[in-house]
């Protein structure tokens, strides 16, 4: 009591265990107190007008509280969209991402500003559920694949604010806050019937034996291979020896869509410098006798690529690719649905299906990860001639 009555006559400040000062201002005729957030800013709780020393106390102990139990959240101007291009950039400089994913998350970004206007530039602090619920309208507008990047975005933009105390919790937690349904029906990418497949490598064997696609196209339709992996093919990847082909890399782009040669697979992981996708497989006939026709042709460019733009020196891009199967299905009628290089992967991994291959022996010729649903769950047709024949075991 003698301590508080100094200190109220104007006498020296009193240091609680480091933990603020606490003391009562002349000048101001109201107590004081003094404390560190955890960020390192200084900061300054006063008595309140008509507020008595007792409550003022216990708001004082309130806060010390929080300080220690590490509950406290102070006063932060960090908008949304601060917080989240700073994690986006970061996780680049980092190394965790290649610049093809930064380019991408970026764009994910745009598109999170444009349906998310009412709260992105919002301090985080004040952004509220209904401001999520209100932007649910125009990311619909997006297909589920789209929506299902931003709704990531967002809730690691909210999850980084909570651990880093910016907020007292996270929103996105609340279970009555769902992710949105596009109002765009999902495409599904169906692999080419058995005819259809067969029309196709009949007009490459013949009317089109001579374009510089053709390669490529039926490469894609006897391995299963992604596009941009066929596109990064070079002679060090050959063995006649074992007769293997081994894939260790694919065409990518930067954070400016720029094509540029990958250093891995479409599946390598930053973060544990595991690369699933790289593989080795034994070369069947098809493949083994497509390969050495291309070799027959001198390879002359200086990375050694199987394909190569020689007219302009530079990579085969693969919408060079899309655009040439737009226009023989145009011309040939092979197919009624829409026609691009990921459905040769699609039809491959059916025909294997199909013929009954191991789920494992597939996983590892198209580059998926061991017991991975993918291979079934998404990339697997079955065409009605192989459904007629499986019937044909009830007959």
């Amino acid at each position: 009591m003698e301590k508080e009555k100094k200190q109220k006559n104007g006498g020296p400040k009193t240091v609680a265990n480091g933990e603020g000062s606490f003391y009562h201002s002349e000048t101001l005729d109201r107590w004081i107190f003094q404390y560190t957030e955890p960020s390192g800013k200084r900061k300054t709780l006063r008595q309140k007008k008509n507020e008595s020393e007792r409550a003022f106390r216990k708001r004082v102990t309130a806060t010390k509280e929080k300080l220690d139990n590490g509950t406290y959240i102070g006063k932060s101007k960090d908008t949304f969209i601060e917080i989240l291009e700073n994690y986006v950039k970061q996780k680049y400089e980092d190394g965790l991402v290649s610049a093809r994913t930064y380019g991408r998350d970026k764009a994910t970004i745009r598109q999170i500003q444009k349906c998310c206007a009412n709260f992105v530039n919002k301090q985080i602090q004040k952004i509220t559920i209904t401001d999520i619920e209100n932007s649910k309208k125009n990311m619909r507008e997006y297909s589920n694949s789209i929506i299902q990047k931003m709704w990531i975005l967002i809730n690691k933009t909210f999850k980084i604010a909570y651990s880093r105390r910016k907020i007292p919790f996270n929103i996105m937690l609340d279970e009555t806050l769902t992710k949105p349904i596009s109002k765009k029906e999902d495409k599904k990418v169906e692999a080419l019937t058995i005819e259809e497949e067969n029309k196709l490598i009949n007009i490459l064997n013949n009317q089109e034996y001579n374009h510089k696609y053709r390669d490529i196209i039926l490469l894609q339709l006897y391995t299963g291979m992604r596009i941009g992996e066929v596109l990064a093919l070079s002679i060090d990847c050959i063995d006649f020896k074992n007769n293997t082909l081994t894939i260790y890399r694919t065409l990518t782009q930067d954070d400016k869509f720029n094509v540029v040669m990958g250093k891995h697979t479409k599946t390598y992981k930053k973060s544990t410098g595991i690369d699933n996708g790289k593989r080795t497989f034994p070369m069947n006939n098809n493949v083994k006798n497509l390969i050495e026709k291309i070799l027959s042709n001198k390879i002359s460019n200086i990375n050694g690529l199987l394909f190569w733009d020689n007219k302009n020196n530079t990579f085969i891009k693969p919408y060079e690719i899309n655009s040439y199967l737009l226009r023989i299905n145009n011309k040939y009628h092979i197919t009624n649905t829409s026609f691009h290089s990921h459905r040769l992967r699609h039809t491959f991994i059916t025909r294997c299906v199909e013929n009954g291959i191991n789920i494992k022996v597939i996983q590892t010729i198209v580059g998926h990860v061991d017991g991975s649903t993918i291979t079934n769950d998404i990339y697997t047709s079955v065409s009605n001639d192989f459904i007629q024949q499986e019937l044909k075991k009830i007959n």
